[in-house]
């Protein structure tokens, strides 16, 4: 926990950076004219002044313990008092001490994760045409950036040049849209065509500059314009969002937003604190239970009488019903969260499982209903095969012998042209005016133009390696990555995964190249 110095002095800056748009030279951070933020992660909820006001108001915004902090208070006043002070004080004390330390470290976790992040090292073209090494945190606008396959985006930048001559890389944005596809990313043209991009920075006459959007929540647009000898159009095609992940090749941009502009931060919603339906349940009945006890209380009063000061009387009434309310099941509470979050962190069945809230671990066993917006958020992406339905036909792994069976007959037969040759050589035999009778597909057929979809029907895009010269197959599923040269046979087969194990059907024996 604690307060950054550009947290300070941001509340003190101008708003320009949020509302104009901006204008960027790259490579030249010194002729930046307008204050920016500064590059860093900031995911904490308390600083070292807020931290004990903040929590206290969040535990006693809770009436539960709302109404024992007044039946503790009651006690100082000595024509109130029924017991010992310690004997009120002591639970809640226990209670708020043992949740501001819980806070306190998670926090203090959250601190630990941002400086792992903006601790991390980056490659800066410097103006003198060199490369430098700096933190995440010390990058500023219209800095030139080096990435490397698999690093983290560590601001909103601006596509200049890859190492493809298409100048298309591709980005994985899991961790900012939840979509484990790849995405295409395409530099800007002017600067692709560069063979040295440091002319950029050492070449004070060269002067590229980007005029792009004020900051904004959207991240499947931006409208922007590069120019140098002519203007360009900039699109979200040309942009890498902070957060995303460089997934193919060595890329160079240049940065536009950073810090809290980017677009990842402004989607990010501040962190709060959560109650669970157990708190909610439990604050709901500790005001019921106040009100039976109060009325428990005012009926006391009525059986002694209202003479005197029988608002005292109501009072020590209602201290003597608060324990129908027992203080003992919030310190309970509290310490099972504990042991559960720590018990689900030590769960050999669920290695790295990490619990980044520990006020609600009892919700998992809560839950109903899941909804998810995609069935790759269910399925991980692995899909394992049950049943093939084709026709009037079902097959499974158990009968996988017949399937092989009906493949090998299938290409048994002639190839496509033969059969096309054989079809016009018959038609040609047939008497003028005399229509062929239309042949019905065979099962044989079916299955295997059935199995040839499975093994064909999928969205691969062929990316060269520089190091290697080797060719990857950028599929959906990018962590089955498989290198191949253009002299490897290629084979076209799928694999019908079960839990019982797998099999493999060779459809197409073929000794081809990527193109």
């Amino acid at each position: 926990m604690g307060i950054s110095y550009s947290s300070v002095t941001a509340i003190f800056r101008s708003g320009k950076h949020k509302t104009e748009p901006r204008n960027v030279i790259i490579g030249r951070r010194d002729s930046n004219t307008v204050w920016y933020p500064q590059n860093v992660i900031c995911n904490q909820k308390y600083s070292i002044i807020t931290f004990i006001p903040l929590v206290l108001f969040e535990q006693f915004s809770v009436f539960f313990n709302l109404y024992f902090l007044a039946m503790a208070c009651t006690q100082f006043v000595p024509s109130l008092r029924i017991n010992y002070l310690y004997t009120y004080w002591a639970p809640l004390c226990f209670i708020t001490f043992v949740s501001m330390l819980r806070e306190g470290y998670e926090d203090i976790k959250r601190a630990y994760r941002d400086k792992e992040i903006n601790s991390q090292r980056y490659t800066l073209l410097t103006e003198n045409g060199r490369t430098e090494e700096i933190l995440s945190s010390e990058i500023e606008v219209s800095d030139i950036i080096i990435l490397q396959k698999n690093q983290r985006v560590p601001a909103d930048i601006l596509l200049l040049q890859t190492l493809d001559k298409s100048g298309t890389c591709f980005i994985r944005t899991d961790q900012l849209d939840g979509e484990t596809d790849w995405k295409l990313r395409i530099a800007a043209p002017m600067t692709q065509s560069l063979e040295d991009i440091s002319i950029l920075t050492s070449d004070k006459s060269q002067k590229v500059k980007i005029h792009s959007e004020p900051p904004c929540l959207n991240i499947h647009e931006f409208n922007g314009v590069i120019s140098w000898k002519s203007d360009a159009p900039l699109s979200v095609e040309n942009m890498l969002w902070s957060g995303t992940v460089i997934a193919t090749g060595e890329v160079i941009g240049c940065v536009i937003y950073t810090g809290t502009d980017t677009r990842m931060v402004m989607n990010t919603n501040k962190p709060r604190y959560k109650f669970g339906l157990v708190d909610k349940e439990i604050n709901t009945f500790a005001k019921l239970l106040f009100l039976g006890s109060a009325a428990l209380a005012l009926v006391m009063v009525i059986l002694k009488g209202f003479h005197g000061p029988w608002y005292r009387y109501f009072i020590r009434f209602l201290l003597l019903f608060s324990y129908m309310i027992p203080i003992s099941l919030r310190v309970n509470l509290d310490l099972g969260k504990l042991a559960y979050s720590w018990f689900i962190q030590q769960d050999k069945n669920i290695p790295g499982s990490v619990v980044r809230t520990s006020t609600i671990p009892e919700e998992l066993g809560r839950i109903g209903y899941l909804l998810a917006d995609k069935t790759g958020t269910l399925t991980q992406n692995v899909m394992i095969f049950k049943r093939l339905y084709v026709g009037s036909g079902s097959y499974t792994i158990e009968n996988r012998g017949q399937i092989s069976k009906l493949l090998k007959q299938e290409y048994a037969k002639p190839t496509l042209a033969q059969y096309e040759s054989q079809e016009s050589l018959a038609s040609s035999a047939l008497p003028f005016g005399r229509k062929r009778k239309i042949v019905k597909t065979t099962e044989a057929l079916r299955v295997t133009e059935a199995i040839k979809a499975l093994a064909l029907c999928h969205n691969v895009t062929p990316t060269v390696e520089q190091s290697t010269s080797a060719l990857v197959d950028t599929s959906a599923k990018y962590d089955n990555e498989y290198h191949s040269t253009s002299d490897t046979p290629r084979t076209s087969v799928t694999s019908l995964n079960t839990t019982l194990g797998s099999d493999v059907f060779e459809l197409l024996s073929t000794r081809g190249e990527f193109n």
